[in-house]
């Protein structure tokens, strides 16, 4: 009812209609439910109209429009965004209403409307330079502060999204070009009501920035929102605005800025500053306490060693000041500390033993992990050091009661060890003052059971076990057969059962191993105290039993290590020790660790007892290192490779919960396969091993480990053993590759520094085919990645974007990808040059520029045919609107200040290569589509060079038209089609390029055969009126150009070709006259094929806007003027008027045959003998048409004065006339023309 009402009232006032709209919004809120799809529909369709009915802003009316769209948004989302869009255009500056409706939809349907938010920003991007008024702007930012609040709460509440792929970084590079657009220009706007909604704008998207992108602006974002402090009274939109970016700040600059400055602590002021950064800190950590100790734990695995220094210095003030809130994170801490604890620099050394210092005042050291931390301290008190500095490292942890427990009696495990002797000294002293403090306190743990503890000191006394092999060393002096006999005896031994005599010495059940060690101590003594003929005979009779005894010893080691810790981190512990040798470029060394690590997975295999269900962790890890070495060059590797991957996957299905005797069908498939490893077929190897880590066997958990692992494993020393990895990484990825999304971007990097050292080319194309396996499954996610490396991408980036071109139907999608993108990004800002001058710079924008060399890349792939070809029209519009875009243009400052990228570019290059780019992207196209009959002439005639240069670009495209009219004809259609939307782009630098483009394609006769002329016609007309002069010069010149292209077109066009020409005739913003030159120099062309019926009516308006150009200072002008006089002249033949008024410039035409221009001269000959017959005299005719020759030269004194003759013969009449039209060239700028005029005056 009231829908219908308003239909019928069209002129009802604005203030019934709110009242109405207001009810309709009212119903719809309440009874949506029950309202029919189609009235839904014509109630859409009603307040989308009613809110745009009126350009102008009329708030009250649009405003209750606009809520209806809102409150049916909230249910139908599409038809809402149907009808919206429809008025939300590409290149179309949208109502004020659209944009705040697309705002408020935002925020009341988060979930339906963010994933419409891609697209809008994506068009909203190039309108954001269209918006002048602060309404406008003040909306748009409006809308990009809802945006970016809704972006935030889909993410937080992905459970409940309908698509919980939506990544931050879908949104990062579009949000990140509109904060640069609200940032340099809009923030700096003098309404304060602007400048609030624009700082609000900027804090919301800041959320959404790369972490890269914020830390570069932070530096100047944070200053410009203080200063609004200032400028502004409403405080609490800035302080929200600032509370994310302070805290960032404080973060992400403090630290390295103030809190890792060195501190002269002679300087008051200076260690003031400290401690009142330190205290900054401290009151983070009452707000921030979990992100802030997690930042500062990163910082310590940082590079930079004040970086490390600062964060350490960070820690101990929070370990001491912030006790309560620390309390829950000492383990954390303590797991975190151990980082630094390796640290080379004895500065962070330093650090760190005031950060324990700190942890032993507050308990730490008692917790599990403290023991490390206390030998930290000895073994630098172990240190070659002065005795003092030693005594204080141990004594800044004494004072502390509870660490006392700690310390006594560990502090004694340290007195035996070789290691530690220089820390005797300390150690004694700061025994006996614990010692001393224990027993005058009658503390219970006084007393020591040296039962309990002595294991420890036995195992510690090196003296004794080196006296007693240097005395049998000593032995073998003169007794060597006797003493290696005993020797031999004693290593036989079961377990070195009761000895007699010195080797009673060696018997301690406490350490067999450290009895082991001692007998080979004693052969090495043996061996220096032997005499020297004696033992080599020894040395060599028994090598291999002497190798066997020592590899048996090492695996018994082995195994008796891993016996205490029968788990995943035991035999991983172990593990680490080998798996370095597994690829040595040593075959025997390779083949060595492959049989231990066999020897030790079957221990712990045939020991283990699986109580509860634990994770095998390290399957993967292991795998990895593992499964490769089945195609070694050693065929005793490649056995002990399948022995191994056999044990690990039994291993596996025992922590599965399946029995010690269980078989599985695809496991034992092994057995048969080593076998046959004598002659391994690669193929079958590569499939088992494949499908076993594929299947079952290898959770999805571990997964991304195996997948580092063979990544790693892709540059090893072993051929085959890389390309066994780069199979096995392929096989993986296509199979299990699809839930691998959150370890893409980190897949990509790992794989783009191993390019870097991998020489084998079969493992180059292996790592091509990954990253196109990737592509496939996560094509969004590959291509941002890509696209975010450092400008000019380096050789292996732009390997893998080559690689993104093996697949046609893949990189037919990447392309139309980019190519949408590069269609809507803003190409360049305009920035100041500086604060000294005032010019603009135009600086190009990252992303279209990474775009452009990305297509480049990848049609360098010969296998990209297919999708160049059926892709051809867009790619070559985009390129050559590309290329217009970057005529001219600067890098921007991350590329020109980064490092060696930035070094790689001369002061010249800066400037040319956005532009070179892409000229080289268009020279590859059009090679790769196979037209190089059109390449061949541009290269001959240094086009591509022409393109380049902004003095000669319009002459380089023109060459390129004209090579595509003539060899590629049939493609023109498609691109035409293409091109034509881009000529109403904001950037005139587009429109100037692709108007030169259809200018010179008016040229030839291949626009008629095409049925292209109507559509070229119609686009040059509209230019004719476009704001820049260089397009509307273009235009004209291709309206001229049609009598030459299709003369038998002319006069179907001749009304529009006439009124356009003059029209550029006319034109006042002209510098340099080029419109008007292109405008005669057309109008000459379109003359010779116009019917006089056409032209009749026009002669003596055309001939009127001729005269004043016969006496330009412009040569071209001139020449131009009077070669369309010429033209000009048959069409007023029997013409009284026009007849008239060759009398009036037939004297300037006469003066001009001495005129300095060469090109002048024979245009005056040309004109005067067209004119000839209109002038009403047959002898003059004659004379003209008969000594008037541009091949000719004329003697001019005889030439006049035969003239003069036949003028008063004639024209008797007129003798006055042209003797003060003559008066007037006295004043002529040319001398030459001066003299002529003398010269007839005297006739």
């Amino acid at each position: 009812m009231c829908q219908d009402y308003l239909v019928k009232h069209p002129k009802l006032i604005v203030g019934h209609r709110v009242v109405i709209l207001q009810t309709i919004e009212l119903i719809v809120k309440t009874k949506i439910d029950d309202i029919s799809y189609p009235k839904i529909k014509s109630i859409i369709s009603l307040a989308s109209d009613e809110m745009t009915r009126s350009k102008d802003v009329v708030p009250d009316w649009q405003q209750a429009a606009s809520n209806i769209l809102v409150a049916v948004g909230n249910k139908y989302i599409n038809d809402i965004m149907e009808e919206i869009l429809s008025k939300f255009q590409p290149g179309i500056l949208p109502h004020f209403f659209v944009v705040q409706t697309l705002s408020s939809l935002s925020e009341s349907n988060v979930y339906g409307m963010v994933p419409f938010l891609n697209a809008i920003l994506g068009t909203m991007l190039p309108m954001l330079g269209m918006a002048k008024q602060d309404n406008m702007k003040w909306v748009f930012s409006s809308a990009l502060s809802h945006f970016s609040e809704s972006i935030l709460e889909y993410l937080a509440n992905l459970d409940k999204a309908p698509d919980p792929t939506v990544r931050k970084d879908t949104f990062s590079s579009e949000i990140y070009a509109a904060y640069d657009i609200l940032y340099c220009s809009w923030l700096q706007s003098r309404e304060s009501k602007l400048r609030l909604t624009v700082a609000e704008a900027v804090g919301s998207m800041s959320h959404l920035m790369a972490h890269d992108k914020l830390e570069e602006q932070l530096p100047k974002l944070i200053p410009t929102i203080l200063s609004l402090y200032k400028k502004n009274t409403e405080h609490y939109v800035i302080s929200k605005v600032g509370r994310p970016l302070m805290t960032a700040a404080l973060i992400l600059i403090l630290l390295p800025l103030q809190v890792c400055a060195p501190v002269d602590y002679s300087n008051p002021l200076t260690v003031k500053n400290h401690n009142e950064v330190l205290r900054c800190f401290s009151i983070l950590a009452n707000t921030f306490p979990d992100r802030l100790v997690m930042f500062v734990l990163q910082k310590l695995e940082n590079s930079n060693e004040r970086i490390r220094m600062g964060s350490l210095a960070v820690l101990r003030h929070l370990i001491n000041s912030s006790t309560s809130i620390m309390e829950s994170k000492k383990l954390l801490i303590l797991a975190s500390i151990r980082q630094p604890l390796a640290d080379h620099s004895n500065k962070v050394k330093k650090r760190v033993v005031q950060v324990i210092s700190a942890m032993a005042h507050h308990g730490y050291l008692e917790l599990e992990g403290g023991d490390l931390l206390v030998k930290f301290i000895i073994q630098h008190c172990a240190l070659p050091d002065t005795y003092y500095v030693r005594l204080s490292y141990l004594q800044s942890l004494f004072p502390f009661k509870t660490l006392s427990l700690v310390l006594w009696p560990m502090l004694l495990y340290y007195l035996t060890p070789g290691q530690y002797s220089n820390a005797t000294t300390p150690l004694c002293k700061s025994l006996t003052l614990l010692g001393t403090k224990k027993r005058a306190s009658q503390e219970p743990n006084f007393n020591i059971d040296f039962n309990e503890h002595g294991r420890c000191l036995v195992e510690g006394a090196p003296f004794t076990r080196c006296g007693v092999a240097m005395g049998i060393g000593l032995c073998a002096s003169s007794h060597l057969d006797a003493t290696l006999a005993k020797l031999d005896d004693f290593g036989k031994s079961d377990a070195f059962k009761k000895a007699s005599g010195i080797f009673s010495l060696l018997k301690n059940d406490l350490d067999v191993e450290k009895m082991k060690s001692t007998l080979i101590l004693c052969y090495g003594y043996v061996a220096l105290h032997a005499p020297e003929d004696q033992i080599l005979f020894y040395l060599l009779l028994f090598p291999q039993a002497l190798y066997k005894d020592t590899f048996n010893a090492l695996q018994e080691l082995l195994r008796n290590i891993l016996a205490r810790d029968l788990s995943p981190d035991g035999l991983q512990s172990v593990f680490k020790h080998i798996e370095e040798w597994l690829s040595s470029g040593q075959g025997h060394e390779r083949e060595r660790a492959m049989n231990t690590t066999a020897h030790i997975l079957e221990f712990y295999f045939n020991n283990l007892h699986v109580k509860n269900m634990v994770t095998f962790h390290n399957l993967g890890s292991l795998l990895g290192r593992l499964a490769p070495r089945c195609t070694d060059p050693n065929p005793l590797v490649r056995r002990a490779a399948i022995d191994c991957i056999y044990t690990l996957l039994y291993i596996q299905l025992r922590y599965e919960g399946f029995s010690l005797d269980y078989k599985d069908d695809s496991v034992e498939r092994l057995i048969t396969l080593r076998e046959s490893m004598d002659n391994p077929d690669h193929s079958v190897l590569y499939k088992t091993c494949s499908e076993l880590i594929i299947s079952k066997r290898l959770p999805q958990q571990q997964l991304n480990t195996l997948i580092f692992m063979l990544i790693e494993g892709l540059v090893d020393s072993q051929s085959n053993c890389s390309r066994a990895s780069s199979v096995l990484l392929n096989t993986l990825l296509k199979n299990r590759g699809a839930g691998l999304q959150d370890l893409v971007s980190e897949m990509l990097e790992v794989l783009h520094i191993r390019l870097q050292m991998i020489s084998e080319e079969q493992v180059k194309v292996s790592v091509a085919q990954s990253i196109l396996i990737l592509a496939t499954q996560h094509l969004q996610t590959v291509i941002n990645t890509l696209i975010s490396y450092p400008l000019p991408f380096d050789s292996w980036s732009c390997e893998m974007w080559i690689a993104l071109g093996a697949d046609s139907k893949l990189a037919s999608q990447i392309m139309e990808m980019l190519m949408e993108k590069l269609n809507i990004m803003v190409p360049y800002v305009d920035k100041k040059e500086s604060m000294m001058r005032g010019g603009l710079t135009k600086v190009a924008t990252s992303h279209p520029l990474a775009m452009t060399c990305a297509l480049k890349e990848m049609m360098l792939n010969g296998q990209s045919q297919e999708a160049v070809v059926s892709l051809f029209p867009q790619l070559f519009s985009s390129l050559l609107v590309r290329l217009g875009s970057s005529v001219g243009v600067t890098l921007p400052k991350d590329i020109n200040s980064s490092g060696t990228n930035r070094k790689s570019l001369t002061p010249l290059s800066v400037c040319s290569w956005d532009c070179r780019v892409a000229v080289e992207a268009l020279r590859i196209l059009l090679a790769r589509a196979q037209l190089d009959h059109v390449v061949k002439p541009l290269d001959q005639e240094g086009a591509w060079d022409k393109m380049k240069d902004p003095q000669q670009h319009i002459t380089g495209v023109t060459l390129l038209a004209r090579a595509m009219a003539k060899h590629a004809g049939p493609r023109l259609p498609a691109i035409v089609e293409c091109l034509c939307p881009c000529l109403n782009n904001i950037y005139e630098c587009q429109r100037v390029t692709i108007t030169a483009f259809f200018s010179e394609l008016l040229n030839h006769h291949v626009v008629t055969e095409l049925m292209m002329m109507d559509v070229l016609m119609n686009n040059m007309m509209e230019r004719i009126s476009d704001p820049c002069c260089t397009v509307r010069m273009l235009a004209v010149r291709g309206l001229g150009n049609i009598a030459v292209g299709s003369p038998e077109k002319v006069n179907k066009y001749a009304k529009e070709l006439l009124a356009a020409m003059s029209s550029g005739m006319e034109e006042k913003d002209d510098p340099g006259k080029r419109i008007t030159l292109e405008a005669m120099s057309g109008l000459s062309k379109v003359l010779l094929y116009l019917d006089k019926k056409n032209v009749q009516l026009l002669v003596v308006y055309i001939f009127m806007k001729i005269k004043p150009f016969l006496e330009s200072e412009n040569d071209e002008i001139r020449c131009a003027s009077i070669m369309l006089l010429g033209n000009l002249s048959k069409f007023g033949s029997g013409e009284p008027v026009f007849k008239d008024q060759i009398h009036n410039v037939l004297v300037s035409l006469l003066l001009h045959l001495s005129d300095p221009n060469l090109q002048v001269v024979k245009a005056c000959k040309y004109a005067m003998r067209v004119c000839a017959p209109v002038v009403g005299s047959e002898l003059i005719t004659t004379m003209f048409q008969n000594h008037l020759h541009e091949d000719k030269s004329l003697h001019y004194g005889e030439f006049i004065n035969d003239l003069t003759k036949y003028i008063i013969q004639d024209f008797p009449g007129m003798l006055n006339f042209y003797h003060i039209t003559v008066i007037q060239f006295f004043k002529s700028s040319w001398a030459e023309v001066r003299a002529g005029a003398a010269m007839f005056i005297g006739r």
